[in-house]
């Protein structure tokens, strides 16, 4: 569980998702769609992360860890591996 409050996820449990994902506070704006200055203000507890940022914040999580999971049980998604390549001769 990520958030234990899906309403209302506290500073300290977005900062663990940063962590969990390795984004920059840069990264993590982008991928919520909020400015920076915003971004650094639900971090620091200024103004409260609303549901659809923690809504958002899972998905990416899950993203992640799908990611993840394919590239452990398929060996040909990993780095250096070159994609199969059906020709098919014209005639």
């Amino acid at each position: 569980m990520l958030f234990l409050d899906i309403n209302e996820p506290k500073p300290s449990e977005i900062k663990d998702w940063m962590k969990l994902n390795g984004l920059s506070i840069n990264e993590a704006s982008d991928v919520l769609g909020i400015s920076k200055r915003q971004f650094a203000r639900i971090l620091s507890g200024e103004t409260k992360a609303k549901r659809l940022h923690s809504l958002a914040m899972q998905m990416v999580w899950l993203i992640n860890e799908n990611k993840k999971q394919i590239i452990q049980t398929n060996p040909g998604t990993r780095r250096g591996y070159k994609n199969k390549s059906i020709k098919i001769p014209i005639k």
